[in-house]
């Protein structure tokens, strides 16, 4: 557990709190600080795997943990920009869809393990991409938070959320495929 993967993990969750909080409150500075923590989350869930591979330390808490890390920054993230009206009317749905999908993959894998104690789901390169998309959605809808009057942040950020919510619905169907086939 006491590996640099997992302590980066962990730091995610962590962290994850200070941000929510300064994504919500109507604060130019704490916002801007959110977009610098954004970023420096999503660098720690680039380097968890990359140490992970390099170093060959993968664990079995780290395999549970990082999705889950995964879903609640995501998650948590859209949710507070919902609540805050950033994300609204029919942007609501790819918001929603990310996070309904979070939740289907993970039932998915708990009902893969129960299964068979060997089963598990690879990350697929579909996956993957969508998680780039997802975050790169995510910080260009924050960074319109700090710099208002770029409008087309927003617009781009929406634009890259609909797309990555395209992106989850496929890869969630072809994780959906690999556990009943």
């Amino acid at each position: 557990m006491k590996n640099l993967p997992n302590v980066l993990t962990i730091s995610r969750i962590v962290l994850l709190a200070p941000l929510l909080i300064m994504i919500y409150l109507p604060n130019d500075q704490l916002n801007f600080i959110s977009v610098f923590l954004f970023i420096l989350i999503a660098l720690t869930d680039f380097f968890d795997g990359f140490f992970a591979r390099r170093q060959n330390i993968t664990s079995e808490f780290g395999k549970m943990l990082d999705p889950i890390a995964d879903k609640l920054l995501v998650a948590g993230v859209l949710i507070v920009l919902m609540i805050k009206g950033t994300i609204e009317d029919l942007s609501i749905l790819p918001a929603l869809l990310i996070i309904f999908r979070e939740i289907f993959i993970s039932g998915l894998r708990e009902f893969a393990a129960n299964r068979n104690a060997q089963a598990s789901i690879d990350v697929s390169q579909v996956g993957k991409l969508k998680t780039a998309i997802q975050m790169l959605s995510l910080l260009l809808i924050l960074s319109s938070l700090v710099l208002k009057n770029l409008i087309i942040l927003l617009n781009i950020g929406i634009i890259f959320l609909w797309i990555s919510m395209l992106l989850a619905l496929i890869s969630g169907y072809k994780y959906y495929k690999s556990v009943f086939n």
